[in-house]
């Protein structure tokens, strides 16, 4: 089976043992895996992962094996992936917060990740897809589920909100937002202000820098919501003195429930075409990695239907902007 591996001399096709599924897992026949921010990250080893590492997370395709304990999911059917693999057993686990799981691991980070021929998951984290859904838009489940944790946060829909970024996430998390009846949302790129002091009863960072959440804290209003929605791999500034006078509300957000995530995938308020760049063959793995570096409007794809019979040089290793992108 091939797969494309971080290595410690950087990323390539290699060769691995074929998978095979255990007693709650699924096999399933990757189709096409989307590109985020995290993936390029690895790749240039500005996240560090123990090598060999297969990358990639956010992808869809077919079942073709099923371990003696799944119920839920059947041979044949169309899936999309929750990357985060949990031991649901711990308190955290079994409480309902099972993404705090403290032995948690990440698809493509912690373990093997889906830019491989094959690859094997727990039943759980398998959410079966219409065949009628566009490939592209299935993968982006995670994505949805991470925009979308934001209706956890304490706003309002009337309220006056702004999504801070420029990528395609914030666009993202914009559009559900809206299509879930929340009117007045402005969605603002970094090199322009937000607006002017006191102007939101909520903010939504999905930058994750110390400028970001500065300007975001001048523009709310007193009491209002600090959303933070972005993963920043290192540990930012909170000037709390500004904070503490307008007794703002930090609201940190995690995934949404994926089961809402699927359901969104289907919702044609949502304009997921706007988000789509272009879909890769497995041979052209350096152009789409490339690509989606350039590109922070539109998701890349690798397509895994055909993959390359030898493995090319590992590349080398080209700097990038880490960050999660769901």
């Amino acid at each position: 089976m091939r797969a494309l591996v971080r290595t410690d001399a950087g990323t390539v096709w290699k060769d691995i043992a074929a998978v095979t599924c255990g007693p709650g897992q699924v096999l399933v026949q990757v189709s096409l895996v989307g590109l985020c921010r995290t993936d390029l990250a690895v790749a240039a080893g500005r996240i560090k992962v123990k090598t060999p590492r297969i990358l990639g997370h956010e992808f869809v395709g077919r079942v073709v094996s099923a371990g003696s304990d799944v119920r839920r999911i059947s041979i044949g059917d169309k899936i999309a992936a929750d990357p985060v693999l949990r031991c649901g057993r711990c308190d955290r686990c079994l409480g309902g917060w099972q993404y705090a799981c403290p032995s948690a691991e990440f698809m493509g980070v912690d373990v093997d990740g889906a830019i491989a021929e094959r690859v094997a998951i727990p039943e759980q984290n398998a959410w079966r897809i219409p065949d009628s859904l566009d490939d592209r838009i299935a993968a982006l489940l995670e994505p949805v589920a991470a925009c979308a944790a934001v209706m956890k946060a304490p706003i309002g829909k009337t309220q006056f909100g702004v999504v801070f970024g420029h990528s395609r996430l914030a666009r993202l998390t914009a559009m559900i937002l809206q299509s879930r009846g929340f009117e007045n949302i402005r969605c603002v790129p970094p090199n322009e202000a937000p607006t002017e002091t006191d102007a939101y009863d909520f903010a939504i960072d999905t930058e994750g820098t110390t400028d970001s959440l500065t300007q975001l804290v001048d523009c709310l209003r007193p009491g209002g919501v600090l959303v933070l929605k972005s993963r920043p791999l290192r540990p930012l500034a909170l000037d709390l003195k500004a904070m503490l006078p307008k007794e703002h509300q930090i609201f940190p957000v995690n995934y949404a429930e994926f089961g809402e995530a699927s359901r969104l995938l289907l919702d044609p308020a949502i304009d997921f075409a706007s988000l789509l760049g272009d879909v890769w063959s497995a041979d052209q793995s350096d152009q789409a990695f490339q690509a989606a570096e350039n590109d922070a409007f539109r998701k890349h794809f690798i397509e895994l239907t055909s993959v390359p019979a030898r493995p090319p040089e590992a590349r080398t290793q080209h700097q990038c902007v880490p960050s999660s992108d769901a």
